[in-house]
């Protein structure tokens, strides 16, 4: 049998337990009886309110005078209540006596070394030595990973260090054997010198135990301790290796004995034995039982602990967290302290949880997950604890940016804990550690962010107690401005050099902001003025050489410094907002200003000064104070008459351009004249200046316009080509000129001027204006050709198709005017050829070519007109409206009449038969054109077809009764004709009527017209006595059949 693991701790029991047996051998039968009397169990878990003073003492061969006081007692005492207990107290001594051999057996032998133990023996911070030594609970207090300790770039994380000693020393394989093995609960005894083999001894005298056992509960199943007795039995058991036998045992006790003093022990034990075995689902159900019972319980803390394991084996890495969360949880509500660990083994035993924690959230995906966790299962004040331990983990594991990014999620959740400052340097040390320069970049930037002295930090702590903190602050932000000084200028890295520079000045103005009263802090300013300069970025560059110039004691740099802010500030104006608007210049333009006016007060002897205040009355003119402009410049002229030419020229159209603004306009034209004076003809320049002088002679023409003095607004307009030769706004200017000349209704003045452009400027975009212009001039001066002329060319030059067929319809209305119906007739057949869409103003136009045809008696071109309106609209599909409609129905109507006409002209006379039968045919064609007319839906159309309609019908009865009649007839047979043929006419003469009377029922659709009104007046006469009343009594027509509202239909002309 492999002999048990001893520890220290252990021995201190076992000596207690001895000096408790020398008491035996004095007084066995009084220790028997007070045995009945307390149900004390010989085990860990009684000790664990008890001080143990460990002392060597031994009285030899007391625990065998003990058992044989009981075995005496047993032989010579009759069988009573106290039987049992003696069986009990006789096994119980075997074990003890069985350990005690064990025990000399190991004292005598060699302890193995630290390197033995390390790399072949159990470790002495094991799982069961964490278990024994606690005895229960502690009130002690206990080190966790001492907090982090913040100092410049060498500081490193007492948490992290703590973390990464063990675990640097071993695998995680090789941890969790040891973290998770099992749990050394032994049963008490003493060491004893013992001759013989402690192994055979201590198999013999456990076999004699369970023996003893075993008769026990069969002998006495109602004996009180047999829960005790049961768990004895099972550590026999255990101790003969039967440890199936133990379990069952352990098994039977807990169901048979649930209340039993010992079920903790026995359910961890079960629980030991499943998780040794692997049984992992079977182990956690056991430690579930004991933590259960809770805190209570002895073994609570240690079955979390334990359960927590079981749930990792089984890759069930959450539900293990709640396990260690609830231990954590638990030792903290005792009172334990992470941040002050006295005791080593607790120490241990708390840093194994966190490894395990690490392990669980590293399986889970990292930090990330322990975020997950806490934001579902609520947080903890030993977060940091968790987090830290991670990172170092990962750092361990040279998992440098896992490790990173642990400390960090802390960080972005808990910005303002106390930790986060330390955290933040650790995570700068890990990826020093790891040798990523990028990200040690990063990651100072964030520290100087995140602690800035302005931070968000330092208003929750006492930013005076963080002094290291504050120093490594400083420090970095000079490392940081001088990196990427450095890494600006580096030629080999010019691809980023917009960014470096960017961060650069970003940290230089940190640490200005921050540290501005140290004394390098003039040194850093003026570098810092001059790496913008450098950079072109002159705005800025200007503002930190007037700090560096004004705001620091006077040193050897000051007047440079003064002038290159002018300097860098015009530069800014000249570059980056050279064709900025002025509203984005103004700013800049006044501090130009203010800067140079300042310069020029402090250093007025400074060579540069005529320059500068030059420059300081361009500013003054860019930002329309012009009054001061004219002013200023009249004095820089004055105060320096001997100044550069080019000094002198700039104040001339200063001046003139503050004369122009303040509409001062001849004062504008005269000093822009001394400005020409003074530029060469081959100037860049020299044309604009031309063209300000011909804005400042148009402004004089704009203002007498405005006061509508046209003529003088003509002649300064005019005069531009004289004074201005090659001005921009000389197109303008002559172009308003024939405005002012249209509106003095100068005709002939304006046509010349017109067409002067038009021969100066054929590609101005103003010629289209001109052409209209033009026409106008032309139709008002009554020169119809000419202004048609010009509306076909405002059609041949326009892009906009609405422009184009209005000038077309101007084009032909004037030629018509001007009797030229030939060219009219074109310009309208040249409409629709190019705008057959939109259909409606197509077809109007259709209709005036037919209407030329039809005046100049083309009747052949104008039936071939209608019938193509009509073949037009038919097929207009989406395109046909109600006009189109009308139009085309009118032209239908038109070409029905000839029908009408050819049926009509038909008389019956002989030959009767064959006169009868055309008649008839045409009567048909007629119809079936008249009746088609309806389909229009045109209330006129309708009218006037169905007014035909009648007047067929009615033509044809009286064509009947005027027909010839035979030569041949006697009277009889004549007089039967007349009946028969009267008959004959009657039909139609009332279709007629009826046909008629459809017209007069337009009217109650609120229909008349002068087809309605002919129906009327055919119905008088043919049915007198309903529509001819209102004549006989003299009577408006209107009182028979009822007239419309004026405003719904048009009044015939006449209605009587």
């Amino acid at each position: 049998m492999k002999p048990a693991r001893i520890s220290p701790l252990t021995t201190a029991i076992r000596a207690s337990v001895h000096r408790a047996n020398s008491i035996l051998t004095v007084a066995a039968l009084g220790l028997l009886v007070q045995g009945c009397a307390v149900n004390d169990r010989n085990t860990i878990g009684s000790l664990q309110s008890v001080e143990i003073e460990v002392k060597e003492e031994y009285i030899d061969g007391s625990l065998e005078k003990a058992l044989a006081s009981y075995q005496k007692y047993l032989q010579e005492t009759p069988e009573s209540a106290l039987t049992p207990e003696a069986m009990r107290r006789i096994a119980d001594l075997k074990i003890k006596q069985a350990h005690r051999t064990e025990a000399a057996s190991l004292a005598g032998s060699t302890a193995p070394s630290g390197q033995e133990r390390a790399e072949g023996g159990a470790s002495p911070e094991s799982a069961a030595e964490i278990a024994i030594s606690r005895g229960g609970r502690s009130d002690s207090p206990a080190l966790s990973a001492p907090e982090p300790t913040s100092v410049p770039l060498g500081v490193s994380s007492a948490a992290s260090t703590a973390s990464a000693g063990a675990a640097s020393t071993e695998s995680d394989r090789e941890f969790e054997q040891r973290a998770s093995g099992a749990v050394d609960i032994e049963a008490d005894s003493a060491p004893v010198q013992a001759p013989g083999d402690s192994e055979a001894v201590l198999a013999a005298n456990a076999r004699e135990a369970i023996q003893l056992y075993e008769e026990l509960l069969a002998k006495y199943p109602l004996y009180d301790r047999n829960d005790q007795v049961m768990y004895q039995l099972s550590r026999a058991y255990e101790e003969t290796g039967q440890v199936d036998k133990a379990v069952d045992v352990l098994r039977q006790m807990a169901a048979k004995y649930p209340g039993s003093r010992h079920l903790d022990e026995a359910f961890f034990r079960l629980g030991e034995y499943y998780f040794t075995r692997k049984k992992y689902l079977d182990a956690e159900e056991a430690y579930g039982k004991v933590i259960e019972m809770g805190p209570a319980s002895s073994f609570h803390e240690l079955a979390l602990y334990k359960r927590g394991w079981a749930l990792f084996k089984q890759d069930m890495y959450e539900m293990a967290l709640d396990d260690y969360m609830a231990m954590l949880d638990y030792k903290l509500s005792e009172g334990y302290d992470l941040d002050q660990q006295t005791n080593k083994v607790e120490k241990k035993h708390i840093e194994d949880t966190f490894r395990v924690i690490s392990l669980s959230f590293s399986y889970l995906g990292g930090a990330e997950s322990i975020v997950d966790y806490f934001n579902r299962k609520g947080g903890r004040s030993y977060e940091s604890h968790i987090y830290s331990h991670l990172g170092e983990y990962y750092l361990v594991k040279r998992r440098y940016q896992d490790a990173a990014e642990a400390y960090n999620t802390f960080v972005e959740r808990n910005p303002l804990h106390r930790e986060s400052a330390d955290f933040s340097i650790r995570v700068i040390e890990i990826y020093q550690k790891g040798g990523f320069p990028r990200l040690v970049l990063e990651s100072k930037k964030t520290f100087a962010n995140t602690y800035a002295l302005d931070a968000e930090y330092w208003n929750v702590f006492d930013i005076n107690e963080y002094g290291e903190v504050v120093e490594f602050l400083q420090a970095n932000l000079i490392d940081l401005a001088s990196h990427y000084h450095a890494a600006y200028q580096d030629k080999r890295l010019k691809d980023k050099k917009a960014e470096h520079y960017q961060e650069a000045i970003h940290w230089y103005r940190a640490y200005l902001a921050s540290f501005s009263d140290q004394p390098r802090a003039p040194e850093i300013n003026y570098q810092f003025a001059g790496l913008m300069l450098e950079n072109r970025d002159f705005l800025g560059a200007g503002k930190q050489y007037e700090r560096t110039a004004y705001e620091y004691p006077q040193h050897k740099n000051s007047s440079e410094a003064g002038y290159a802010a002018v300097y860098a500030y015009r530069e800014h104006l000249d570059t980056t907002l050279k064709d900025a608007p002025a509203a984005k210049r103004a700013p800049m333009q006044r501090e130009i200003i203010r800067s140079s006016l300042q310069f020029a007060e402090t250093f007025e002897q400074h060579e540069k000064a005529p320059q500068i205040m030059v420059g300081a009355v361009e500013d003054l003119y860019s930002l329309r104070d012009y009054e001061q402009t004219v002013a200023n410049g009249h004095l820089l002229l004055e105060r320096f008459p001997q100044a550069e030419q080019g000094i002198r020229r700039s104040a001339w159209i200063l001046v003139a351009h503050g004369s122009f603004d303040t509409e001062a306009y001849p004062e504008a034209e005269q000093a822009y004249g001394q400005a020409l004076a003074l530029t060469a003809p081959d100037a860049k320049d020299r044309m604009d200046l031309v063209d300000n002088l011909a804005a400042s002679i148009y402004q004089q023409g704009d203002l007498a316009r405005k006061e509508e003095n046209y003529q003088l607004a003509a002649d300064h307009f005019l005069r531009i080509r004289k004074a201005a030769p090659g001005a921009k706004l000389l197109a303008t200017a002559e172009y308003d000129a024939a405005a002012a000349l249209i509106t003095l209704e100068n005709w002939t003045k304006a046509a010349a001027v017109l067409n002067g452009f038009r021969q100066h400027f054929p590609e101005h975009k103003l010629i289209r204006e001109v052409t209209k212009k033009l026409a106008v001039v032309y139709q008002e001066s009554g020169e119809l050709l000419l202004a048609a002329s010009e509306f076909e060319r405002i059609e041949r030059e326009s892009d906009d198709d609405d422009v184009r067929r209005e000038a077309l319809t101007q084009a032909a209305d004037l030629y018509k005017a001007a009797d030229r119906s030939d060219k009219a007739l074109t310009v309208l057949q040249r409409y629709v050829e190019l705008f057959p869409r939109p259909l409606e103003p197509a077809m109007e136009t259709h209709q005036r070519i037919a209407d030329l045809h039809k005046d100049a008696g083309a009747q052949s071109q104008y039936r071939a007109q209608l019938e193509r309106m009509v073949r037009i609209e038919r097929e207009g599909g989406a395109g046909r409206t109600d006009r189109t409609r009308y139009l085309a129905g009118n032209a239908a109507l038109v070409l029905a009449e000839p029908k009408f006409e050819a049926f009509t002209a038909i008389s019956l006379v002989s030959p009767i038969k064959q006169n009868l039968d055309l008649k008839r045919t045409r009567m048909k064609a007629a119809i079936d054109a008249y009746t088609n007319l309806i389909d229009y839906q045109v209330a006129d159309v309708t009218a006037a077809s169905t007014f035909y309609l009648a007047e067929i019908y009615l033509h044809f009865s009286r064509a009947l009764r005027d027909s010839e009649r035979p030569t041949n007839l006697s009277a009889l047979e004549l007089e039967e004709y007349e009946l028969a043929l009267e008959e004959q006419i009657y039909p139609f003469e009332e279709r007629a009527i009826s046909v008629h009377e459809k017209n007069i029922e337009l009217l109650g659709m609120g229909i008349y017209n002068r087809w309605i009104q002919d129906s009327i007046a055919k119905l008088a006469g043919l049915v007198p006595a309903q529509y001819a009343r209102a004549e006989e009594v003299g009577e408006y027509m209107p009182s028979i059949v009822p007239r419309p509202e004026p405003e719904e239909v048009e009044a015939p002309a006449d209605e009587s």
